[in-house]
């Protein structure tokens, strides 16, 4: 017995192996989970703005500035990955219900 769904995902499957891209895990269309490396570079301009704040409309010491940007850094890690993954899991949810409504 045939199934045409089957068929087709793997054909596209075969596809991206052959380019050498990974399908989108859900479908044509999912939201793509953000990695570590996007966190990891907000983190960083965001902690680049603080200390320029700190120097220049604070009036901090450099070295005290590093300091708290240090511990900016190290806090901002761990929330934008659960913001990024808060966000990441509504964004799924939404395009699942536009899914759903279009079947």
């Amino acid at each position: 017995m045939r199934n045409p769904r089957a068929e087709a995902r793997q054909a596209e499957e075969a596809k991206a192996a052959q380019s050498g891209k990974k399908p989108a895990p859900r479908g044509k269309g999912a939201p793509v989970r953000p990695g570590f490396r996007s966190v990891l570079i907000r983190a960083m301009i965001a902690s680049i703005i603080f200390f320029v704040f700190l120097i220049l409309v604070a009036g901090d010491s450099p070295a005290a500035a590093l300091l708290f940007t240090a511990g900016l850094f190290v806090i901002m890690i761990p929330v934008g990955m659960m913001l990024d993954r808060l966000s990441h899991r509504m964004a799924l949810r939404r395009w699942e219900r536009r899914r759903a409504g279009n079947a």
